[in-house]
């Protein structure tokens, strides 16, 4: 059993902070039902990128990165359609482009972690890129919080 590089793992927990910052940044018990429903979206995200990190072998880890990225894809798209369709009727693009953001770092991330279990040496580009993704889009909700 070939062991999951330190990086790699890192690159999972960047992907998971990417939605447990802004869940708990940003929650607040309300009466909108689509409040809930994008916490709700969050953390079942979460919870998928976090799965990788259950695997030590080499082989499971990249295939948990792989169903980790498929979930956030799979819950995001439905929600960020209807999130550009408010976007066009009521013209707040802000919404819209923080979640988008958060979906992309997170699969940024996850791609990178899924390159670099291949071993030390590999994706390198793809780690920069994750951890540049998911440095902008905390510090993105970071304003967000703090302007909110």
């Amino acid at each position: 059993m070939v062991l999951v590089p330190t990086s790699a793992r890192r690159l999972v927990g960047v992907a998971v902070a990417v939605f447990a910052v802004p869940l708990l940044l940003t929650f607040r018990p309300s009466g909108v039902i689509w409040s809930h429903v994008v916490q709700g979206v969050e953390l079942l995200s979460a919870a998928g990128c976090a799965a990788p990190l259950c695997f030590r072998d080499r082989k499971r880890f990249r295939v948990a990165c792989a169903a980790g990225g498929a979930v956030v894809a799979s819950l995001w798209t439905p929600a960020l359609l209807l999130g550009l369709l408010a976007a066009l009727a009521l013209g707040d693009w802000g919404w819209l482009l923080t979640h988008l953001a958060l979906a992309g770092a997170a699969i940024a991330a996850l791609i990178a972690a899924f390159q670099r279990a291949k071993g030390a040496d590999h994706g390198r580009p793809a780690a920069a890129i994750g951890w540049a993704a998911g440095a902008l889009s905390l510090g993105a909700w970071a304003c967000v919080a703090l302007g909110a």
